[in-house]
């Protein structure tokens, strides 16, 4: 009997190791192309508003806590020293110290930069005022981080399950890897005194990435790691683990390294070891699409970024994704993005 528990426990504990390494290498193969970084000193008595939904934030905060409130109706939260805001489809929202002003537009935020490096920002609204900085620098809050296009980060079907709003605090010291990302990030994105936004998209690809596992992951913490707010306020979020079918790794994986091969239902469902009606249910319960539409969205995910990071036609970029021709692939692009590949790169450049 105790040799049998002993073994079941071996298989249990051998099982969720290997569950993690495939979700780590699920979410290896993301990479999101930022619009541009930037660092905001805000210093005191200040309130920025965001308007735009088509733009994803990621914040880290620096210094003096500040509240944050999406325009949805939802109650305002306090964001502290190291906390990170993600907001995976994006939204219209506010960040803050003085509830009565104001908001100043990020635009107009971005236009007042003192510096800048490439896609990176560097602006100190204290020092814009009158030239002569903050009088102390302590009492100021600091925003680091990027912003992305949301429909490109939607088109990765796992990440799109995450709450609207995911708040990572970094007190207490529930996620041990928080803390040192959060500083990396503010050096990296610092342009008068850091790095001056070099390796920049990297770190908050790699941000991102250790958000999603978090969700993911059967070893999430207990403690109050991550909260997420909609129109009902703020809600703890729990850990996904409960609702995630560790039998579907193998294909997501594969679709997810490999979307070049030409996947079938069946050939998927064979990956799983189920019958193709099992497959097919369970798929669509854990990520909300069909196996193929899935499969779909990341091929087209995939075409996007190597459209914008490499000189390929679109039947080369066809051919790296898993369709035939460039034709085709534009036909799939303009059912998941909207638009056509030349389109949504138009749509980008005037946004």
């Amino acid at each position: 009997m105790h040799e049998m528990s002993a073994h079941n426990g071996m298989g249990a504990r051998a099982a969720r190791a290997h569950g993690a390494a495939s979700y780590d290498a699920l979410v290896e193969a993301w990479t999101f192309e930022p619009i541009l970084h930037f660092q905001v000193r805000l210093g005191s008595e200040f309130a920025v508003g965001i308007e735009s939904r088509r733009r994803t934030p990621l914040y880290v905060f620096a210094g003096q806590h500040c509240q944050f409130q999406m325009r949805d109706g939802s109650a305002p939260v306090q964001v502290e020293h190291g906390d990170v805001l993600f907001l995976p489809r994006g939204g219209a929202h506010r960040v803050f110290d003085t509830a009565d002003l104001t908001p100043l537009s990020f635009p107009l935020v971005i236009a007042r930069q003192s510096a800048r490096q490439g896609r990176t920002y560097a602006v100190d609204l204290e020092a814009s005022a009158d030239g002569a900085g903050p009088v102390n620098p302590d009492a100021s809050t600091m925003v680091s981080g990027s912003f992305f296009y949301s429909e490109l980060l939607q088109a990765a079907p796992l990440l799109a399950r995450l709450p609207d709003v995911v708040h990572l605090r970094r007190r207490g010291h529930a996620l041990p890897w928080l803390a040192p990302m959060a500083d990396l990030l503010h050096w990296l994105c610092s342009v008068p005194h850091g790095g001056r936004g070099v390796g920049m998209t990297e770190a908050v690809n790699a941000l991102i990435r250790h958000i999603v596992l978090q969700e993911l992951r059967h070893d999430v913490p207990a403690a109050p790691g991550a909260r997420a707010w909609g129109a009902s306020g703020p809600v703890e979020t729990k850990s996904a683990a409960a609702r995630r079918d560790a039998r579907l790794l193998p294909a997501l994986h594969a679709i997810h390294t490999q979307p070049e091969q030409q996947w079938t239902m069946e050939s998927l469902a064979r990956l799983c070891h189920m019958a193709r009606t099992t497959f097919a249910t369970r798929f669509r319960q854990e990520t909300g699409l069909a196996p193929m539409g899935y499969l779909a969205h990341w091929r087209v995910q995939a075409a996007a970024r190597l459209l914008r990071e490499q000189r390929l036609s679109l039947d080369e970029v066809a051919g790296r994704v898993g369709y035939s021709t460039g034709a085709i692939l534009a036909r799939a692009y303009k059912r998941v993005m909207g638009a056509s590949p030349r389109g949504h790169a138009q749509l980008q450049r005037a946004d």
